[in-house]
């Protein structure tokens, strides 16, 4: 059968690569086993997902299994209910196979994790896999998986996509349901699909959202702003686009860090300083640094956003997509300071976080809309053309 024989797939890619850390295990069984005891009725009809493989970041739960957030600190019980967005996918027919290991508490952009083992990148070795959904990526690129489920904060699905040579969708923020998925910081947090190609990217969206999105003809008559001399611009203007020069708005970024790091100590405020020496020395060194913002602080750093955002629409008017590179720099390399590499690689991707845009990461190409089909349909078009996924830097 079809189901049995994904499975099987799955089970043995997990086998192949186990060295790599790229799932979690923290329940009383492995996912995929519990899974082949489980397999549901076939349907009459069957659904769009039917037997694709996916596995989840260990930041949302699914009855019946621990989340860890990828901490030791959670996890010693097990989820009572499953999160919408993994719902979703299962009556789409999806199976899950795994819980994907992760950066702790999914903050920061190597997935090295102390607790879980660092995650290593089956596609390119002497690179990290990113973070902070290193685990989903990495389970693409070792065919554990079919698609998988990340979330996003300051680009935690877009950087493992660009490290990974896959795929990565970030919608805007309440897009879709956050319900049983862990916070960092609620302001930018979402879950967002991964996959191998935009074309099953666009299939998973639309079980997640209900939102069909199809490939047109070409970009005649699309304005794409391209930001930081974007390497594949001219594919656009191939397909049709008129190509206009933009520059990001770096200035948000001290707004957005004030607001995220105001946000994951208020997160962890159970747990921090108290437990302080359960978490890696590389979050533990994050939440210390951060300034204490009280509540006045806080709402200047939200006005300053919105003024940010509301200038940045102006600059947008008339542009339908932007196109520029995920990563902010050369992909981190395996074994490299997170500390010290994480502001250049993830430099671009929370801008757009923190624009509130929805974004498409294409391995090391970015796309930026103002709605999610947007970027789809952009990218699908390029991807019917036959443009592929850039590899990392």
């Amino acid at each position: 059968m079809e189901h049995e024989a994904a499975i099987a797939r799955s089970a043995e890619a997990i086998r192949l690569h186990r060295a790599h850390n790229i799932l979690i295990e923290a329940g009383a069984e492995p996912v995929v086993e519990r899974l082949a005891r489980r397999l549901p009725p076939i349907p009459e009809t069957l659904p769009d997902l039917w037997a694709w493989t996916f596995v989840a970041k260990d930041m949302i739960d699914v009855a019946g299994l621990p989340t860890t957030r990828g901490s030791i600190l959670y996890g010693g019980a097990e989820a009572l209910a499953t999160a919408p967005c993994v719902e979703a996918l299962e009556r789409a027919g999806a199976l899950l196979v795994g819980k994907a290991n992760q950066h702790e508490f999914a903050w920061g952009v190597t997935s090295e994790n102390p607790h879980w083992g660092d995650v290593g990148n089956p596609r390119h070795g002497h690179l990290s896999p990113g973070g902070s959904s290193g685990g989903t990526a990495a389970a693409l690129a070792a065919g554990i998986a079919r698609f998988g489920l990340g979330t996003d904060t300051g680009g935690s699905v877009r950087i493992p996509a660009a490290c990974c040579g896959v795929v990565g969708l970030r919608p805007r923020v309440g897009r879709l349901s956050s319900e049983g998925v862990a916070p960092l910081a609620p302001m930018f947090d979402v879950v967002g699909p991964m996959t191998t190609s935009v074309a099953d990217c666009a299939r998973v969206w639309r079980a997640l959202s209900g939102e069909r999105v199809e490939a047109p003809p070409s970009l005649s008559g699309l304005v794409v702003g391209v930001a930081e001399g974007c390497a594949q611009a001219g594919e656009f203007a191939g397909l049709g686009a008129e190509l206009r020069e933009v520059a990001l708005p770096y200035g948000i970024l001290a707004p957005y860090w004030t607001i995220v790091g105001a946000q994951a100590r208020r997160t962890h405020e159970a747990t921090y300083p108290r437990a302080a020496a359960s978490y890696s020395a590389g979050v533990r060194g994050k939440l210390g640094a951060v300034t204490e913002v009280g509540h006045r602080g806080f709402l200047a750093a939200v006005e300053e956003l919105a003024a940010f955002r509301a200038a940045f629409a102006t600059v947008m008017s008339g542009i339908d997509v932007l196109v520029m590179p995920t990563l902010g720099g050369p992909a981190p390399r395996a074994g490299c300071d997170e500390a010290a590499i994480r502001g250049e690689v993830g430099r671009i991707t929370a801008v757009i976080s923190a624009l509130g845009l929805p974004a498409l990461a294409v391995g090391d190409l970015q796309l930026v809309g103002r709605r999610e089909a947007d970027v789809l349909r952009a990218a699908l078009c390029r991807e019917a053309a036959g443009g592929t996924v850039p590899e990392p830097r």
